[in-house]
């Protein structure tokens, strides 16, 4: 059994490897990024001799989203800030080849400024930002000239955008600011897709015993992407690190001595970090109905675990989470597993708003990379990748 886990592990890493890749940009849509992880998971499933649910193992979509592929340059006062480190775009900014001169506003009513100075770059706190942020989304929404720059001073966690303002617009690190500075510069080339052709990816395993109901295994395999030519945030924990555990188990199942007693259905999700695109589509155009879904588990953010993990709709599911507690109590696999109400943060969600009994599991602890260029698969520790494995292996085997 050991000797299965060292592969295992050797698996996984290089599921990771290959996931963060710079030549897979991120697992975003510029240079068709998530195109590209999607096809190297469809040819993960066939090498497993893994079932397709249609001609092949794509689910298609469009959606829009917004993007940089190209240039990204940002100068304050004769200094380059550097992407990804020093500042990241709004997700929603628009294109801009401009300079302006700096206002600083630093109180609730340099809101008015927001509203009213058409010809320069307002430098806003993002303590502002936080408290008004509806007021401001408006307001930004609203502006056709000048710019924003909102200043941060923990730390830089980027999205993606679904539409596009008409201003550029950055959120820059304090301490990469010069003091007092007085002009900035934009070089943002931002290319709006209204119709982005992506895809869910899935596949099946026949079960033995009752064939016609299926426990479910998902993960989201997007990620942020590219913020201009050489910016890439590669997405090592989230979610490369659910697609590994993914592939893992789809492995582990779909070996003759180990087929499962129900069948089983993995899917491989696009759009997540978009506003959980991908699994949503699936709820609305199910290839596998939703009534045959005997529960589902989501997996994302697997990649530490020394402090344990949460379970996302433990309190919904009681049962099945007790059962998922003892068994972990029994094997002694992760310090703790904590239990979480039910929350929109991943592709649980909306199976469990249409009657799907969910969980969606991430491990703690660790590594605090998230949604920024850190993120990588050298300092993604897999502490507890083998345990999670098992704890999830057995809580199938028991459903």
């Amino acid at each position: 059994n050991s000797l299965v886990f060292a592969q295992d592990s050797i698996y996984a890493r290089k599921v990771i490897q290959t996931l963060t890749a710079s030549t897979f940009h991120g697992r975003g849509y510029v240079k068709n990024g998530d195109g590209i992880a999607a096809k190297y998971i469809a040819s993960e499933f066939s090498k497993m001799q893994l079932q397709k649910t249609g001609i092949n193992y794509y689910q298609n979509f469009l959606f829009g989203v917004n993007t940089f592929p190209s240039s990204m340059k940002i100068n304050i006062d004769g200094k380059t800030l550097k992407p990804g480190a020093d500042y990241i775009v709004f997700p929603t900014a628009s294109s801009a080849k401009v300079e302006y001169n700096i206002i600083y506003c630093d109180s609730a009513s340099s809101l008015i400024k927001l509203k009213s100075d058409e010809n320069s770059c307002l430098f806003i706190s993002n303590k502002i930002y936080a408290a008004h942020r509806e007021e401001i989304t408006e307001i930004l929404e609203s502006r056709t000239k000048g710019a924003v720059v909102f200043i941060e001073d923990t730390k830089l966690t980027w999205s993606v955008g679904r539409s596009q303002l008409k201003i550029p617009v950055i959120i820059a690190f304090q301490n990469a600011l010069p003091h007092n500075s007085k002009k900035i510069s934009f070089k943002i080339n931002a290319k709006f897709q209204s119709q982005h052709k992506t895809q869910n990816v899935l596949a099946t395993i026949n079960g033995k015993e009752v064939p016609d109901t299926f426990i479910v295994i998902t993960a989201h395999y997007d990620h942020l992407g590219r913020m201009g030519k050489k910016t890439i945030f590669p997405g090592a924990n989230d979610n490369a690190s659910g697609v590994a555990m993914l592939l893992n188990l789809a492995a582990y199942y779909s070996s003759a001595e180990h087929q499962p007693r129900y069948s089983m259905l993995f899917i491989a999700f696009a759009g997540e970090e978009a506003g959980l695109v991908g699994s949503k589509y699936y709820t609305e155009h199910p290839v596998i109905p939703l009534s045959k879904m005997k529960f589902l588990m989501n997996l994302d953010l697997l990649g530490t675990g020394d402090e344990g993990a949460t379970v996302v709709n433990a309190t919904e599911y009681k049962s099945q989470f007790a059962l998922l507690k003892s068994i972990n109590e029994e094997k002694k696999y992760l310090s703790f597993l904590g239990e979480r109400g039910k929350a929109r943060n991943s592709d649980h969600y909306h199976f469990s708003e249409k009657g799907v009994p969910s969980f969606f599991m991430y491990t703690m602890g660790g590594i605090k990379a998230y949604h920024d260029i850190d993120d990588i698969e050298k300092t993604l520790p897999l502490t507890k990748f083998k345990e999670t494995f098992l704890l999830i292996r057995d809580f199938t085997d028991r459903l």
